[in-house]
């Protein structure tokens, strides 16, 4: 898509000046306000599909990904709020692609943006996952996230897949914003971690999300930033992403020797979920984390099991 010269026909005025019945006989709408109508639709479909696959039954069981590894990072609650405006940060960036993009890919990234929805609930429905809450904190904006959400539905973590779509188009279109976007990601992927939304297998499979729908669905090269997180992200928040880049890895290889990309999101997450050896409980047995030495569930007494309204 680089390289290609999108240019927007200004609207031909007629004789009475004016544009309205141009668009009119011509049967078109100004691209960018269709593009900005299409960009909202996109969003609501999104979070439809999110929301829309959190009812279980009482008996179900999940898999528990909150391991030790992800308990030995501290837990620091205090910087929650990017939680809820990740969407209104990368607004601009998707505001702009409404611009250079042409019509027709457009339409192909805001499909692809709802499909991460699509492939992220598939998972959720048909591999159910869950961790515990920290609750012994004074951040407000944490309390609302665990009062309004249970800790389903972790993996894949979309608040890990979203940001590092959204970064592959940008710095795709717009080169120049590729700084200010790679930091973007680094501030919520460390986030959701320090905060213990999510756990770090959850990031690593946002991560193959966004790389199987930026490269199946759109045709782009996907840059997943090891070399960032891994050294400079790292130095200012010291989380072990090295861990989070095997797990990546170890993924893309299991696609591979499942059939590569005809397989499913899904499929291809039970199957890596079964070989490290997640086990699954119901949601009243979630106050607890899969020791990775042990090879068990260890019970600690700072966890709780999630309540949240959804």
């Amino acid at each position: 898509m680089r390289g290609i010269n999108f240019v927007t026909r200004p609207g031909s005025v007629n004789v009475h000046g004016t544009v309205g019945v141009w668009t009119l006989v011509n049967g078109r709408i100004p691209s960018r306000v269709r593009n900005t109508a299409l960009l909202g639709k996109s969003v609501v479909n999104f979070w439809s599909h999110y929301f829309g696959n959190r009812r279980f039954p009482k008996d179900q069981e999940f898999y528990v990904v909150y391991t030790s590894l992800d308990h030995s990072i501290p837990f620091q609650p205090d910087s929650t709020l990017g939680y809820w405006l990740i969407n209104l940060r990368l607004m601009p960036a998707s505001a702009r692609l409404a611009g250079p993009a042409c019509r027709g890919s457009f339409d192909a990234i805001m499909r692809a943006y709802v499909d991460i929805a699509k492939e992220g609930a598939a998972a959720f429905r048909e591999v159910p996952t869950i961790m515990p809450h920290l609750t012994e904190h004074v951040g407000h904006s944490l309390h609302a996230a665990q009062t309004l959400l249970r800790p389903i539905n972790c993996c894949p973590s979309l608040h890990t897949a979203t940001p590092f779509f959204a970064y592959n188009l940008g710095a795709h279109y717009f080169p120049e914003k590729e700084p200010e976007l790679r930091r973007h990601v680094g501030d919520i992927v460390s986030l959701v971690i320090r905060a213990k939304l999510h756990a770090m297998i959850d990031i690593a499979f946002g991560l193959f999300l966004a790389k199987r729908v930026c490269q199946g669905k759109l045709g782009l090269g996907f840059c997943d930033l090891e070399s960032f997180f891994t050294q400079e992200q790292k130095s200012k928040d010291k989380i072990p992403y090295e861990h989070i880049y095997r797990m990546y890895h170890e993924i893309n290889e299991l696609e591979t020797a499942m059939g590569g990309e005809e397989v499913s999101f899904a499929g291809v997450m039970e199957r890596y979920f079964q070989e490290i050896g997640l086990p699954r409980v119901k949601r009243e047995q979630s106050n607890c984390l899969y020791d990775l030495e042990q090879k068990a569930l260890v019970c600690a007494p700072e966890l709780r099991v999630g309540k949240g309204l959804f």
